[in-house]
């Protein structure tokens, strides 16, 4: 960028250590903003060897800033002029006050040393300007990334807290022209009512004003009106039509303007063309008498626009609204127990001000303030919100409990191992936020088609305009509006997307939250479903499933002496003991002892007692007999008790079979769906899950590169593979797999892979989801063939003049409506 000379003397300007000179204009249009430049006050710069006129000091600052980053290319694929900085500048001393630690922990989280929060962001117009800011953040000294969700205004941030700040982040935004500023829910949802309101209100006067509009054309049809008063009524029209053609009209023309700026093409053209073009056609036949007018064609062409408008942004908001919900799930405050020498002692601190290891009392009636492990106390919690069980769990002491969870009955203490973003609740709110980041194929197809149509659609009017005015005259007014109206193309540019959001909502009530915006389109084509084992077709714990006596005690005094032993120790084994019914209570045992990795040990009636493995039992010389845990009847689970040098019982436990796998995998073959167990649990325990599952096909014994490798076996054969699992040896067979779900207690890692997490335990949800995504592919393909029908049809009628404007307008719409209602039957299905 080089400095201009100064003109007319004006004086000079310095921006960025450069002089640059304001010149003498007479309405420029600013390169950076596209507002006019006030007379007499512009600034000119050159760009890329091109010189250009910039409207103020902002406007100048942030072209100066973009061009010497080498981010020039901003301004050759935007689709719309960009935002306005501040007039007096791009000084923000008050982002100073988000360095605060106190202001910083309401919307940030800290991970080691690098800090992360969301941001909303105004005066985003196109992609293009989300390419600007990432760019433009990724070259700012600390910054780990900074990622922009074009669909939802936002960015996520991460920086290093030691390097950089979040003010400086935000004057960084704020040097390119955009305003910045950190999200909270109440902030999203303040804006979703914002707009809805907006539009709201524009529909309601358009609908008013439109409704006396069309009673007065109803007058007009009916004819034996008097031409006195046809005159009458006609400018009678004409006022009542004023507030739809300007404040209720007033968005189309201003998102038609910003696209013609930036040489770009958006259905709002035609729609702004055939307003103006109706209206002041109009308006020029009730001046001069002459003809009709079209005042009813116009309010209705407004008003049920408005209306299917509002039917998009309802589908859109759904999806929305309930993922904002995960973040707002985690009380304000918390009961933090303080232990030390003198005692316990309770305090009320900000949730937010919780570490993972601190102690929580968690009252009846309350809610979770973070994810963590009950240390006392046996409650029932309502986790319906965050996994959709829609039954109480019953929680006690060593059990896992999420943040936002209700509990129903009695205190609980809970040791925190994770808040706010690392918990499970912001977690998933991270992972669904950035599902929306990723643009499905049909998405971008209906976009690119739907501005290739509008090109069409004016080439169209331009060419009847001209035939008609060189055929009939005096026709070719109400035909070439006709045919803008007819045929614009808004059923085409909302028949993906309203069904993607209604889809999206219908999953996420359902407890299934689609972490990746191409999941749905995969998730339809899909041939092979393979499934884990372990906490995936099994919930991953142990119950007893029988009890084997080998010597002269009976089987309800051995249960009792392992029920005694396993009560210090948390292993699964232990668990599933504790958790079978004893008949007989009184047995004690004393000096109770855990060996690591091979079991229990204790003193009862005078000797040694031992629980654990074969190999524990020979470590006290005691020889154990063949097992007969090879049978596929068994899924392989044992353990053996001693008395002094005498072996008393052994047990065989089972990992229980979820209820609806067998149910599902069935389903899922007798739709045609290849469906197989690949695991890496031994072959006798696989085996047995799969002859319970109705003798399903599966792989025993696979390391985590053998499943990846199998899955790719499959996709080299032209399969499209759905992988189902929980575990972090999962995550890169997830990854591997055309689609993925991830089950609701995943491992981070692999929630992170996967393409959608099941928030319910059930398994009946991968049907569902599998379903969903063939109904809303079906509905997509509905809604484009419609919309192409529809004006396959329309189009010739309109302009061979069989069409009336008002039909025309009437035909729009409706077609516009039929898309919306049929994407929202998806919200019910």
């Amino acid at each position: 960028m080089r400095k201009v000379g100064v003109l007319m003397g004006a004086p000079e300007t310095t921006v960025f250590g450069r002089a640059v000179a304001p010149t003498t204009a007479l309405g420029e249009v600013c390169f950076h903003c596209g507002e006019l430049c006030a007379r007499g006050r512009s600034w000119r710069l050159s760009v890329d060897d091109r010189e250009v006129s910039l409207c103020c000091p902002g406007c100048l600052a942030a072209t100066t800033a973009i061009h010497d980053l080498g981010l020039s290319a901003y301004y050759l694929h935007r689709e719309r002029y960009g935002p306005r900085p501040n007039r007096d500048g791009l000084s923000a001393e008050h982002n100073s006050v988000y360095d605060d630690a106190l202001m910083l922990a309401r919307f940030a989280t800290l991970a080691g040393d690098i800090s992360s929060a969301d941001l909303t962001l105004a005066g985003m117009n196109c992609a293009a300007c989300a390419w600007l800011l990432e760019s433009r953040l990724a070259r700012c000294a600390g910054v780990e990334s900074f990622e922009v969700n074009f669909a939802t205004r936002r960015a996520r941030v991460s920086w290093r807290a030691a390097d950089t700040g979040l003010s400086r982040i935000l004057d960084a935004v704020a040097a390119l022209g955009y305003d910045a500023r950190p999200f909270t829910p109440d902030a999203r949802r303040a804006q979703l009512e914002l707009e809805r309101g907006s539009l709201l209100r524009a529909l309601g006067v358009a609908a008013l004003f439109g409704m006396q509009v069309m009673m007065i054309a109803f007058a007009f049809y009916t004819g034996g009106i008097d031409p006195a008063m046809q005159r009458f009524l006609r400018w009678t029209s004409l006022v009542l039509s004023v507030p739809v053609v300007t404040y209720c009209a007033l968005p189309f023309y201003r998102s038609a303007c910003h696209a013609l700026r930036a040489g770009s093409l958006v259905m709002e053209v035609p729609v702004s063309v055939a307003i103006v073009l109706a209206y002041s056609g109009s308006v020029w036949n009730t001046w001069f008498d002459q003809d009709a007018v079209y005042y009813d064609s116009v309010a209705m062409f407004v008003t049920l626009l408005l209306a299917s408008r509002f039917l998009e942004m309802r589908a859109r908001a759904a999806a929305s609204v309930q993922l904002e919900t995960f973040a707002a799930l985690v009380p304000d405050s918390a009961c933090r127990v303080i232990v030390s020498s003198r005692g316990e002692r309770f305090e009320t601190v900000p949730a937010m001000r919780l570490v993972a290891g601190d102690q929580v009392l968690v009252r009846a009636g309350e809610r979770m303030p973070a994810d963590g492990l009950v240390v006392s106390g046996v409650s029932a919690l309502d986790e319906a919100i965050l996994t959709g069980e829609s039954l109480p769990q019953t929680r006690g002491p060593g059990a896992r409990v999420l943040g936002g969870s209700v509990n129903l009955e009695s205190s609980l203490r809970v040791v925190v191992s994770a808040v706010a973003a690392d918990s499970f609740a912001g977690h998933l709110a991270q992972l669904v936020s950035a599902a929306t980041q990723t643009r499905p194929t049909s998405l971008a197809f209906s976009a690119q088609a739907a501005r290739w149509f509008v090109a069409a659609v004016l080439l169209v009017g331009l060419a009847t305009a001209l035939f008609w005015s060189l055929h009939d005259s005096a026709r070719w007014f109400s035909i070439t509006l006709a045919v803008l109206v007819v045929s614009c193309p808004c059923a085409l540019a909302i028949a993906v997307p309203a069904a993607l959001a209604a889809a999206h909502a219908r999953l996420l009530g359902a407890g299934i939250a689609v972490l990746d915006g191409r999941a749905l389109e995969v998730l339809a084509k899909v041939t092979d479903c393979v499934f884990d084992k372990t906490g995936t077709l099994t919930t991953g714990q142990l119950t007893l499933r029988a009890v084997v006596c080998t010597g002269d005690a009976e089987p309800g005094t051995v249960l009792a002496i392992a029920t005694a032993l396993a009560q210090t120790s948390n292993h699964p084994i232990a668990r599933a003991l504790r958790s079978a019914p004893v008949l007989d209570s009184g047995v004690s045992i004393d000096d109770c002892a855990s060996v690591t990795g091979a079991g229990l040990t204790g003193r009862w009636a005078g000797g040694q007692v031992a629980l654990g493995s074969a190999a524990f039992m020979a470590s006290f010389g005691v020889p154990v007999p063949q097992s007969p845990l090879t049978s596929a009847q068994t899924s392989g689970q044992e353990a053996w008790l001693l008395h002094d040098v005498q072996l008393l019982a052994r047990f065989e436990f089972d990992d229980s079979l979820r209820e609806d796998a067998p149910a599902v995998l069935q389903g899922l073959r007798q739709h045609d769906y290849n469906t197989l167990i690949m695991s890496g649990d031994r072959e006798v325990a696989v085996a047995h899950i799969a002859s319970r599952c109705g003798g399903i096909s599966y792989f025993a014994n696979r390391t985590p590169a053998d499943k990846s490798a199998s899955v790719a076996a499959l996709q080299r054969e032209g399969r499209v593979v759905l992988m189902v699992g929980d575990g972090v040896n999962d995550a890169p067979v997830l990854a591997q797999a055309d689609v993925s779900i991830a089950m609701a207690d995943s491992a981070s890692s692999t929630r992170q892979q996967a393409s959608i997490l099941l928030l319910t335990p059930a398994l009946a949800a991968i049907p569902r989801a599998l379903n969903m995504a063939r109904a809303a592919r079906q509905v997509m393909r509905q809604n484009l063939c419609w919309a192409v029908l529809y004006n396959l049809i329309a189009l010739p009628l309109a302009a061979t003049g069989l069409l009336a404007p008002w039909a025309a307008a009437l035909g729009m719409s409706v077609s516009s409506l039929v898309v919306v209602l049929n994407a929202l039957r998806l919200l019910r299905a």
